[in-house]
């Protein structure tokens, strides 16, 4: 297993952002990791300086001590937030990790949070991000991207090569777990096999479930012509073949993680299926998300292709998108996105 990994997070005020920040500290990290914590500072908000003649030496003075003012408390409350959530740690946790604290100023841009996040991790090598989601919407989430804004996470995800956790933030995983569910969500990707292999290497523990599932890929239903009842039949039929080839070609993929997992987790702990793709437009995410639902999943690693941000709102915009997206946006349990380059 890989050793001194630089790990990332990002804290706010929220209960879920300090969910996340805990299922992190408890969960992901290692006593050779270092674990930074980093909460950034909002820029401080104050009137624009009155145009001369009336604006004078003393009033810009005075406007310049205050600005000054309400950056040091918007820094100090950050510093306190940190220390909060640290001595929310287990004792034993606390002095058995390399833990780190920043308040780092907001960078530019709508918010600021997400450009100062992914500098830092840039500037640090981050070898892995993790932050709360708060839960918007597909759909707000997608008109804020359209318009150049967006949550904290989607702009990490799609910024950022190293992987991102993204943390609902409920009450039960922040606290320390074991003989877990860890799922990969497989296809004939990279990027999948990089997620198999960062499971194996940093989430799956002696006691632990590995559970490997692969969506065989959806087959669009034949059109026929009312008055072709004769070839409707050899139509329905071929749909029929096609559909198991499919879910044939989804068991071969999940069966050849299966031994590569086996190396290095014992073949009783790992459970693995082809699962049928589901209706609608995210049909191969529904399926992954029922699964984890359904099975108490309590992590789930995937992989993603890297779709650029413009083209990820569009398509979402109609109803697609990608399983990465729909995973994060549906499921309750933490996901851990690992991108192909």
């Amino acid at each position: 297993m890989p050793q001194g990994r630089t790990l990332l997070v990002a804290v706010d005020d929220s209960p879920t952002s300090q969910n996340a920040a805990l299922f992190a500290a408890n969960n992901l990290a290692r006593p050779s990791d270092a674990l930074h914590l980093i909460a950034i500072a909002p820029p401080p908000s104050y009137a624009m300086t009155p145009a001369a003649p009336i604006a004078s030496a003393g009033a810009v003075a005075a406007l310049s001590i205050n600005w000054e003012q309400q950056r040091k408390a918007e820094e100090e409350q950050c510093r306190h937030m940190l220390h909060k959530v640290v001595h929310q740690l287990p004792q034993s946790r606390r002095e058995e990790l390399n833990i780190h604290r920043h308040v780092l100023p907001a960078g530019g841009g709508a918010s600021g949070v997400a450009e100062s996040v992914v500098a830092f991790a840039k500037e640090h090598s981050a070898d892995l991000v993790v932050v709360g989601s708060r839960g918007m919407g597909a759909v707000k989430s997608t008109l804020m991207s359209l318009v150049g804004l967006g949550s904290v996470s989607g702009y990490l995800v799609h910024h950022l090569h190293c992987p991102v956790v993204i943390c609902r933030g409920r009450e039960e995983d922040a606290q320390q777990q074991t003989k877990r569910k860890i799922m990969v969500s497989l296809d004939d990707s990279e990027a999948s096999r990089k997620a198999l292999e960062w499971a194996l290497d940093n989430a799956v523990g002696q006691d632990d479930e590995l559970h490997l599932v692969c969506v065989a890929l959806p087959i669009p239903y034949p059109v026929v012509a009312e008055d072709a009842a004769a070839s409707e039949v050899l139509e329905a039929d071929e749909f029929d073949a096609a559909t198991q080839d499919s879910i044939h070609y989804a068991r071969e993929i999940v069966t050849k993680a299966v031994d590569s997992a086996a190396a290095k987790v014992a073949k009783d702990r790992i459970f693995f299926k082809a699962l049928a793709p589901e209706g609608g437009a995210s049909d191969v995410g529904q399926s992954i998300v029922h699964y984890a639902k359904e099975n108490g999943v309590g992590l789930d690693v995937l992989g993603a292709r890297g779709m650029g941000s413009w083209k990820r709102a569009i398509m979402s915009f109609v109803g697609l998108g990608s399983v990465s997206d729909y995973v994060v946006h549906h499921t309750d349990s933490p996901v851990v996105v690992i991108k192909q380059h």
